[in-house]
């Protein structure tokens, strides 16, 4: 028997853009006793790489207390964080500033795989991908709203496009809270386990789908999985059962709902800003992108982390629990 929330979601996770204010009402700066500090961890660490370090290797004694208020503010707040100017190609090359961004992911908690090539640090920019696998980060197109297989996921900005890009976050419980009161004929289906599409990125002996909710409500907490883009694309599927004229309804309705004007908050990341978003309680999307093909400074290119909170983070229901070991760890198994 599943448990489902019939009542709205209150707290700091329900949010609109609306809600947040300005920019200087959520954004973290670094301060120069920040940069300092990670002067002298860089430089213990000078012939090692980024993903050779470990939180020993780079300890953050002052920033940690930073670092305490990023996770309370993940956990138990908005569900997103922007770290605003990090002097990248300034007083950073881009080499020490992956250090300094790795060292942040290793402190919330740990670093995972992010796709099957066992990735852990992600390159976003347009490869110029093509066709139904491609991952949408290798392209210039605009990303649908969604959530990443991992507890948090962070983006550091090296150098952003001539224009578009624009980072999108909207909170995944103002969603929830607004299919409740529109629509509250639908709340079950939020709670389906769907065939979703792996995008070519299943483990050994998985049929190329898996079983997904978009919520799920354990010890008194609501966590979501939105992944409505993977449900409808798993139809492609011969062995998928097709889905109902209500179920694509209620999915198309929750696509539209973060594209309504107030909803999602909207980012654009300059180079050096960092921004962490928890995927149990947010969802998130970018807009299109144009590259400057003459001008590398505006040639859109960011850093992607995957952070895990297996023992620490929100308790979460097996299925979506599943997902904390990074994508090319998993195993396959049916029930999953």
């Amino acid at each position: 028997m599943v448990d489902i929330l019939r009542e709205p979601v209150t707290g700091r996770s329900v949010w609109t853009a609306a809600d947040t204010g300005d920019e200087d009402s959520y954004a973290r700066r670094f301060t120069e006793d920040d940069l300092e500090e990670f002067d002298r961890a860089l430089a213990g660490v000078k012939e090692k790489s980024a993903q050779e370090l470990s939180k020993r290797d780079f300890p953050l004694p002052s920033f940690s207390e930073k670092v305490r208020d990023v996770l309370d503010e993940l956990e138990h707040g908005t569900g997103f964080v922007l770290l605003r100017g990090l002097p990248v190609h300034d007083r950073y090359s881009v080499e020490e500033a992956a250090k300094i961004y790795w060292a942040i992911g290793l402190h919330l908690g740990e670093l995972v795989p992010q796709n099957r090539k066992g990735e852990l640090i992600g390159h976003i920019r347009n490869l110029g991908a093509k066709g139904h696998n491609a991952r949408g980060y290798a392209t210039a197109s605009a990303a649908a709203f969604h959530t990443d297989q991992t507890d948090i996921v962070g983006l550091m900005c090296l150098r952003p496009a001539r224009s578009g890009g624009i980072s999108l976050v909207a909170s995944a419980m103002a969603l929830y809270n607004i299919v409740l009161d529109e629509h509250p004929e639908w709340l079950d289906i939020l709670y389906e386990r769907f065939p979703t599409d792996w995008v070519s990125e299943e483990p050994p002996g998985s049929p190329g789908w898996y079983y997904s909710r978009l919520y799920s409500y354990v010890d008194g907490l609501l966590s979501s999985a939105y992944r409505t883009g993977r449900i409808l694309s798993a139809t492609r599927f011969a062995d998928v059962p097709r889905l109902s004229a209500r179920e694509v309804a209620c999915l198309l309705f929750l696509d539209e709902i973060p594209t309504r004007p107030g909803i999602a908050l909207d980012m654009t990341l300059e180079p050096g800003d960092i921004q962490f978003v928890n995927n149990f309680v947010t969802v998130h999307s970018r807009t299109g992108f144009v590259d400057d093909p003459d001008d590398p400074a505006f040639q859109r290119h960011l850093l992607r982390l995957w952070v895990s909170r297996p023992d620490t983070g929100r308790v979460v229901c097996p299925e979506y629990h599943y997902w904390r070991s990074g994508i090319s760890r998993l195993e396959w198994a049916r029930s999953a």
